[in-house]
């Protein structure tokens, strides 16, 4: 009787265990219902399996070379903006630093003729007097 309880108990604990992680009989079934009847296909799926992996590492090497590629132009046409900028801001300090000039020279014709009008006026208005 004792040993009938036990037995019940054990079928019970097995049970709510194979109800829990039904998916690992039925895998382990699944694995060899499989290998009995493609263990001699095995090394077929193992070839396709690795001429899948070398086709997917050409492609890959593919996308970095292709990526390698972009970026390097992309760095020599920011290169040249870089350097098209800097040409361009060289000139321009140029003919800023050209214009300052003709403009300093500029105001000092102006305050030279000016100060040369004064000073005729002044002698001018000395001389009238």
């Amino acid at each position: 009787m004792i040993q009938w309880i036990a037995f019940k108990t054990s079928v019970k604990k097995i049970y709510l265990w194979i109800k829990t992680y039904w998916y690992v009989p039925v895998g382990t079934l699944w694995a060899i219902v499989t290998w009995f009847f493609f263990r001699q296909k095995a090394s077929a799926m193992v070839d396709n399996f690795n001429e899948t992996r070398e086709a997917h590492r050409k492609e890959i090497d593919i996308i970095n070379k292709s990526k390698e590629e972009e970026v390097s132009v992309l760095k020599g046409v920011v290169a040249k903006s870089r350097e098209e900028d800097k040409k361009a801001e060289e000139k321009y300090r140029k003919t800023s630093a050209d214009i300052k000039k003709k403009s300093n020279a500029r105001k000092k014709d102006l305050v030279d003729q000016e100060t040369a009008e004064l000073a005729d006026q002044l002698k001018k208005m000395m001389d009238g007097e």
